[in-house]
């Protein structure tokens, strides 16, 4: 059939959809786990909080302590700025690796240095040095950098280091071996409580993660051969009686309005192609409106068990075609059930938004991205079931992925 004999919007959307279906990407990389992320953060605000009035206690203490001598101060004042740092960079969650394994550091480094000073005055069992108040700051700063082998090492060391500075400035008397040992052994207790805490928490975060993995794969795997057979039945069907009744018809077209049935033959088989996952028969093309669009397309991300809130957009009484919607929707809640598996639901969102005229529908994750042409050809989650799905409907797909996120748009526009 000359390609002058057919109409244009049909030759553009078989041509747009059949050429989406035979593309060839890579799979992207698996991101981390959702639920770990979730768990760090909450450690480094809790963090933070505690650290910020423990260190505001110590500067209080820090000012009365008649053992710092003004050659003292400078040393004093970097270890607190780094203390400060620490606190901003947990609240935030700006380098806080760097800023707490800093700090940890810089405190211990100036233990050392105040364990090895030649004189000390006005030393006395019940007065505590400024060092005391920050014994468990820094064991909590090697809990944010450090791996746990060095978080029990700086949670034992530390008031290790301390205990001995105290017995040698006061000379091994009695009085200070008593007061020492409460001291420490208080420090020593509360630090290997904040690395187990810690070490249980991520453990737990991580366990979890690992479970939600398998049972998504699972349920990946199962569904998937559910509909690889579907699929086989479908493409069968449609071989068999539509695509060869297409191909008949347009052989036997001798009229303009025969090759026209021919190509509308074409354009429904491609469109039952690209929705063969879809049980729901193509059906009526009455129009409906933006508002039960976006009233089905919440209640398909709801079976996928997603918990966001999909707004009703302005002019919701505006019209499209069924066939549109229904196509938008399938696709959409692809891109969704791609969000929750690829991109663990992080940062999704969906946006339904009214056009003049027309209608989109924007999916947004904050996952690790992937690149739209290099996945498997036998993968139709994208090419399939999203861009060939609403290029059939007489729609279109915009992909943007990159390792801030995920933005598929589902852009549709009545022809003028």
């Amino acid at each position: 059939m000359p390609d002058s004999l057919m109409p244009s919007a049909s030759a553009a959307t078989i041509d747009r959809a059949w050429g989406e279906l035979s593309r060839r990407p890579v799979p992207p990389s698996a991101p981390h786990g959702y639920t770990g992320r979730r768990i760090e953060r909450a450690i480094q605000v809790i963090v933070a909080v505690g650290t910020a009035v423990i260190g505001t206690q110590a500067a209080i203490f820090t000012l009365h302590d008649p053992t710092v001598g003004a050659t003292w101060w400078p040393m004093i004042a970097t270890v607190f700025a780094v203390l400060a740092w620490m606190v901003l960079a947990c609240l935030l969650g700006r380098a806080p690796r760097l800023a707490s394994g800093g700090f940890a550091c810089v405190f211990t480094a100036s233990l050392v240095v105040w364990f090895v000073q030649a004189e000390i005055a006005d030393v006395t069992p019940a007065a505590e040095p400024w060092p005391y108040y920050l014994l468990g700051v820094a064991p909590v700063g090697a809990i944010i950098a450090f791996p746990v082998a060095a978080q029990l090492a700086f949670a034992i060391g530390v008031p290790t280091l301390f205990a001995t500075a105290r017995l040698v400035h006061g000379g091994g008397a009695p009085a200070f071996w008593e007061q020492v040992l409460y001291d420490v052994s208080i420090a020593l207790l509360l630090g290997v409580v904040y690395v187990v805490v810690a070490w249980a928490l991520r453990g737990i975060a991580a366990s979890v993660d690992a479970a939600r993995a398998e049972a998504v794969t699972a349920y990946s795997d199962a569904t998937g051969l559910e509909s690889a057979e579907r699929e086989r039945v479908e493409v069968a069907s449609l071989m068999h009686d539509s695509v060869l009744a297409a191909l008949i018809a347009a052989a036997r077209a001798r009229t303009d309005r025969e090759r026209e049935l021919a190509v509308t033959m074409a354009r429904d088989a491609l469109g039952r192609l690209a929705n063969a996952d879809d049980e729901m028969v193509v059906g009526t093309n009455q129009p409906v409106t933006v508002a039960r669009l976006t009233h089905e397309l919440r209640e398909s991300v709801a079976q996928l068990g997603a918990d966001i809130h999909i707004a009703l957009p302005d002019r919701a009484r505006d019209e499209l075609p069924a066939r549109a919607a229904r196509a938008l929707v399938l696709a959409a809640t692809q891109a969704v059930a791609n969000a929750l598996e690829h991109a663990a639901g992080a940062g999704l969102a969906v946006e339904v938004a009214t056009l003049e005229p027309g209608v989109r529908i924007d999916v947004r994750d904050a996952g690790d991205g992937f690149d739209v042409d290099a996945i498997n050809a036998d993968r139709l989650g994208i090419r399939g079931s999203i861009i060939a799905r609403v290029a059939a409907a007489g729609a279109r797909a915009e992909i943007d992925s990159s390792r801030a996120g995920t933005h598929v748009s589902l852009i549709y526009r009545e022809a003028s």
